[in-house]
């Protein structure tokens, strides 16, 4: 084995985002990868950039505090241009920096000539990163570690592709590491909130989502046991009293989603959790949502692919009456729900919006999260979408930024539309 190595762990900084991820999603590929990073013997301190709200110089100042020999930034499409930035400012010699992510996994080409990256970790990282630092703590050559992209001599060197974990119950967490505290969501404001990912991918092969470029419709679950323990211990030994299901699909399976809760239920943990899912997977368990709720499911979100805003004819009203249907099931259930509704497409136009924000009232979620169009550059909407693109300034593929044109708005008009839409909807809520 190599020396014992100094790894610094950090998501990206995302100006404007920071408020809502705190309140919702923890860094839990960073609790993986330093729960691996350990296990492997290294030395391991992280910085969730994103929660605390960091810019890229405060951030820049935390990691020479904690002096690493490596630093390992996560990041999303709008968080890259900040990672990059990051890497530019903390460089210094025998400092090495990796970035992983899905966006660094697929847009490697495009920025590893610039410099400022030594590694790319290409794929799911638990076990590349172990195998990489003790690679180069060796002295061996990293062209022999599956699953890394790196510069060398101005070319871009690709290694084998590392194929996904087999399996997903055995990988470590470190959530000692993480300030769980701080983290809180709005259905429960003063509750200790983590985060658990019971399974990985989806089989759902939306093509705006970036699960579908990153797992190409192959679903992989934990056990019902693994996925127990874990909700064991997060409450016994870290005091948290809500869970965000954090994978993408976790009802996929409807007999092993109901196992788990029928076990939530004999454990009696007295946790209470919120779910991602889909319209199908609803109707699918309508019957079930009342024991959802008596397992402690509080709040619902609903996934919907930007394509169902553009629906026509019987499509359009069966899609409309199958998402009223599945937020009544819900609110019948005791459980609230929040949805999204898009707009920015190409041919969008005030009254489309408008038609848009009808929808919106019409299912009567509790909640309604109003999306600017933003086709990611590696997932199959680009190819749809991608010609319309104004600006590859990544940054602004934030959901809240226009960076379609439409042929009859300008983008700031599209950016004011979904916080009107925004506006308009909690009025229409608060009215009803």
């Amino acid at each position: 084995m190599g020396e014992r190595v100094r790894v610094l762990l950090t998501s990206a900084p995302e100006p404007g985002l920071g408020a809502e991820t705190a309140q919702a999603w923890l860094p839990l590929a960073l609790v993986h990868l330093a729960g691996a990073v350990r296990a492997a013997g290294h030395d391991c301190g992280m910085v969730d950039a994103v929660a605390e709200g960091l810019d890229v110089p405060s951030l820049a100042s935390r990691v020479r505090e904690f002096d690493p020999d490596t630093v390992c930034i996560s990041s999303s499409t709008p968080g890259f241009p900040s990672a990059l930035e990051l890497c530019q400012q903390v460089r210094r010699p025998g400092l090495r920096t990796i970035v992983g992510g899905v966006h660094a996994s697929s847009m490697y080409p495009e920025f590893l000539p610039g410099g400022e990256v030594d590694f790319v970790v290409v794929g799911e990282g638990e076990e590349t990163l172990p195998e990489l630092l003790r690679c180069l703590e060796a002295g061996d050559d990293p062209a022999r570690v599956a699953g890394l992209a790196f510069p060398l001599g101005g070319r871009v060197i690709r290694t084998a592709h590392r194929p996904r974990l087999a399996a997903l119950d055995p990988l470590p967490k470190a959530w000692d590491i993480l300030d769980a505290p701080g983290y809180r969501c709005r259905q429960r404001p003063d509750a200790r909130l983590a985060a658990v990912a019971t399974s990985r991918g989806c089989p759902r092969r939306c093509a705006h989502c970036f699960e579908s470029a990153t797992n190409g419709g192959v679903w992989r679950k934990r056990s019902v046991d693994s996925v127990a323990y874990e909700f064991t211990t997060l409450r016994r030994e870290r005091g948290v009293e809500v869970v965000a299901l954090q994978d993408p699909a976790p009802t996929a399976d409807p007999e092993r989603f109901t196992a788990l809760l029928e076990r939530v239920v004999e454990l009696d943990l007295g946790l209470e959790f919120i779910v991602w899912t889909c319209v199908p997977d609803l109707l699918r368990d309508e019957s079930r949502l009342a024991a959802w709720r008596e397992a402690g499911v509080i709040h619902v979100g609903i996934c919907r692919e930007p394509g169902e805003d553009r629906l026509a004819g019987e499509a359009r009203k069966q899609s409309l009456a199958d998402g009223r249907r599945a937020v009544r099931a819900l609110r019948q259930a005791g459980i609230t729900s929040e949805t999204s509704f898009w707009v920015g497409f190409p041919d969008e136009t005030p009254a489309r919006v408008e038609e848009t924000l009808e929808r919106a009232v019409a299912w009567s979620s509790d909640e309604a999260r109003f999306a600017v169009l933003a086709p990611l550059p590696y997932t199959r909407a680009w190819k749809e979408w991608g010609a319309h693109v104004a600006t590859r300034d990544y940054r602004r593929f934030n959901e809240r930024e226009a960076v379609l044109k439409p042929r009859a708005m300008r983008l700031d008009d599209v950016t004011a539309a979904a916080e009107d839409c925004s506006r308009r909807f909690r009025a229409a809520r608060s009215n009803s």
